[in-house]
This record gives structure tokens, C-alpha cells and sequence, in this order.
């Protein structure tokens, strides 16, 4: 059985050693900065469960925020500190029960950046002109740096150890759909509109074609170097890289092939995103050229279907008659858990939201030892994953823009 988790301390180590498995700019291989990220971590799920514990938030759905502003999801690294600001931070594990081991992770960052502290990108497009006299045109494939300061909350940091990939229990996917039941069960703490920024094509050697070809000539630092330091300042960014418009096509052939673009390993994590409807808008990061993803919070299927239930209860060795969902539990002192199991949703008596409010969930004793359900403040629901993945695909529909 896997479970996903809070983050903590003990957890240090997979958690560097799966950092080194790949490059991402959320999780870098530094045990420094991962230790900082967890004590955030920790210091946002404790904060929900003072909140719960004070009924602070309404049992149902809520209005989406602007994201968190509280004081409790400070970082221990002033320099992290200063690009989420006081922004949750919540980073779960993926624990393989049988081993004790923790086999992959994923965060969610609940307000990236801010006023004063903006997030980076490049916009696309397609720039042409032509001369009557001669009969010539030309069409090039432009760049332009851009600045965003409305801290849209950010998914990311989602690695899974390269021996659990092509697992029958999907469990990439289940660390993707962990995030978003979260926003949907305090959508207070999120902001309304989420971005992913995806990694650019990479080699297993870390060569990133857009970073040599085009950020280097610039940023003359090496391309690990770079993402170690963006963990506590962005501002090179703004300072280094040009402001005017730049005609990517006249470069080396690979910037432009690499714009927007991601690794054969990403793909599929991509592909799943864009099923969500995350949609790309022609912007990329100006670093790797990864192309960034966009939503609207409450457009996100899986955030509509999520929801609290009154408890969670165990059933038996069995759940008769049941279908596969997710369930979570959060307990005192922020420690949460969640599952995709078999389980039955039991209803109260009513219509609506009132018997929503009322009902419970039958799981195995098995599943309910794992969620710790007696001790559960917080109880949540995402059923049928994918009913809800099927219903939210639009027939003939592309989230990749034509440039």
C-alpha cells in the first residue's frame, strides 16, 4: 500500500536522493533548501489544523482567495521566504507502506511570489513582414520578457522514483491529484488562478539546449548553479536577461526548437495537466524555455468534485459494493494522510449540500488505520478519478496555442 503524507524532517534523505534523480527547479539537490521547504511545509499543514481545530473555515465549499497571507507558513530561509512571501508551502510524500521508504513528492505553493517579489516568463509569438519591391517576407519566432505579481499559486516539484514509473497504481498520478484535492478542501489558502511551470527539455546529463544556447550568452553561470541560487533570489532575472523583444529563430536552430517544449519523461505529466484544462498561453520560462500552464482554480474538475464529509470509518477486511476514490484525513499537529482506495460514501438523510455535510466513508480497517480515522479533524472526498478525467475533456480541444 502507498500513502501520500506531510512532508518531515525524517524524510531528508529519500527526499535528496530523489532530487538528484532529475532537475527540477522546485527540489533541487541541496539538503539545505530541502530542509527549509519541509519546516514550511510542516508550518502550513499544522496552521490547517489549527484552523480546523478553531472551526475557522466553513465545512463546504468556499470562495477561492487571493492565497494565504498568514504568518504561520513563514520558510526558515529568509531568501525562500522572499519568493513566497508569507505564502503556505505544502509538500507531500509518496510512502510505500511495505518498505517504509519514500518513493516520490510533490508540492504546491499556495501564493508564488507577490507585490514586490514577481514570478518570470517570456511570451511567444510569431513576428512577419514582408516587401512588396521585392517579393520577400519573413516570419520569425519572437520572445519578450514578462512579469507577473498577482501570486497565482504554483503546482510543482512532482518526482517520482524512476523504478515506481509505469507502476499499475499510477502513483504519478495519484501525487498530481493529491494537490489538488488539497485546494479543494481549504480553498481559502489557494489562490484563483494556478500555474505549473514545466521543466524544458533536459538530458540526463543536465544539458538544457534553450539555457546553453540562448540564457548562457547572458546569465553566464552553470545551468545547476543557476537553479540552486533561484531558490532565494529571481531578481537576475529581470536585471540580466533583455527587456527589449528578441527573434529566437535567428539563433542556434535548438532555442526555438526547445521553446515551450518539454522532456520525453514529462510528457505524460503534461498530457495530464492539459486533461485538467491547464492551457498554454505562449509563455515560457526564461531560464529552460519550459512552457508555463495555466487554470482557473475553480474550473479544475478535480477542486470542484473534492469535499469534506462528516467521517471516515472502518468497514471491514472489504468494502462491498464500493468504487475507488480518494480519501484524506487531517489530524492534530497538521498530520495528514491520503489515500486511493475502495471505499462507500454513506449520505445522510436530505438533500444537497446538507446531506454532503452529514455523510461519512466506509473504507477498509486497513485504509482506516493507515488515515488514523478516529483522530480525524478534517475528513475529504475526490470520487471516481476517472469519471471525472473522462468528463472533463472537451472533444477536439488543444491547450497548445498556434504560433
Amino acid at each position: 500500500m502507498f500513502v501520500i503524507r506531510e512532508a518531515q524532517q525524517g524524510d531528508l534523505d529519500d527526499l535528496l536522493a530523489l532530487a538528484k534523480q532529475t532537475f527540477f527547479i522546485n527540489l533541487p539537490p541541496d539538503r539545505d533548501i530541502i530542509a527549509s521547504k519541509i519546516d514550511q511545509s510542516q508550518r502550513s499543514f499544522a496552521s490547517l489544523s489549527r484552523a480546523a481545530s478553531k472551526r475557522a473555515e466553513p465545512a463546504g465549499k468556499g470562495k477561492h482567495g487571493k492565497g494565504s497571507s498568514h504568518a504561520h507558513g513563514h520558510a526558515h530561509n529568509s531568501g525562500l521566504r522572499s519568493l513566497t512571501g508569507r505564502s503556505d508551502l505544502f509538500m507531500v510524500v509518496l510512502q510505500n507502506l511495505e518498505t517504509g521508504t519514500v518513493v516520490g513528492t510533490s508540492q504546491v505553493i499556495s501564493s508564488m511570489g507577490g507585490h514586490g517579489h514577481p514570478r518570470y516568463f517570456m511570451t511567444l509569438r510569431r513576428v512577419s513582414n514582408s516587401s512588396k519591391s521585392l517579393g520577400l517576407g519573413w516570419t520569425h519566432l519572437s520572445a519578450k520578457l514578462g512579469k507577473d505579481e498577482t501570486g497565482p499559486t504554483e503546482i510543482g516539484g512532482l518526482i517520482l522514483n524512476h523504478a515506481f514509473r509505469g507502476h499499475p497504481a499510477r502513483l504519478g498520478r495519484l501525487l498530481s491529484f493529491a494537490r489538488f484535492h488539497l485546494m479543494g478542501l481549504f480553498p481559502q489558502r489557494f489562490s484563483d488562478h494556478i500555474v505549473a511551470e514545466m521543466l524544458g527539455p533536459i538530458t540526463r546529463t543536465g544539458y538544457n539546449p534553450f539555457f546553453e544556447k540562448f540564457t548562457r550568452h547572458f546569465i553566464t553561470r552553470a545551468f545547476s548553479d543557476i537553479y540552486r541560487f533561484s531558490q532565494t533570489s529571481r531578481e537576475f532575472v529581470e536585471t540580466l536577461l533583455p527587456a527589449d523583444e528578441i527573434y529566437l529563430s535567428i539563433l542556434d536552430p535548438e532555442v526555438a526548437n526547445a521553446a515551450g517544449e518539454v522532456s520525453e519523461d514529462t510528457r505524460p505529466a503534461r498530457r495530464l495537466l492539459e486533461r485538467l484544462g491547464f492551457e498554454y498561453h505562449n509563455r515560457i520560462d526564461p531560464l529552460d524555455g519550459g512552457p508555463h500552464l495555466e487554470a482557473k482554480t475553480r474550473h479544475v474538475p478535480l477542486v470542484k468534485a473534492t469535499t469534506r464529509l462528516n467521517a471516515v470509518q472502518g468497514v471491514g477486511r472489504r468494502v462491498a459494493g464500493g468504487t475507488m476514490g480518494l480519501v484524506s484525513t487531517l489530524r492534530h499537529g497538521g498530520h495528514f494522510r491520503l489515500l486511493e482506495t475502495p471505499l462507500r460514501l454513506n449520505t445522510a438523510s436530505g438533500k444537497g449540500a446538507s446531506a454532503r455535510k452529514g455523510a461519512t466513508i466506509g473504507v477498509s480497517d486497513e485504509a482506516a488505520e493507515v488515515l488514523g480515522a478516529s483522530e480525524a479533524e478534517v475528513v475529504g472526498h475526490t470520487p471516481e478519478l476517472e469519471a471525472i478525467l473522462r468528463a472533463s475533456e472537451t472533444k477536439g480541444s488543444s491547450s497548445r496555442l498556434s504560433l
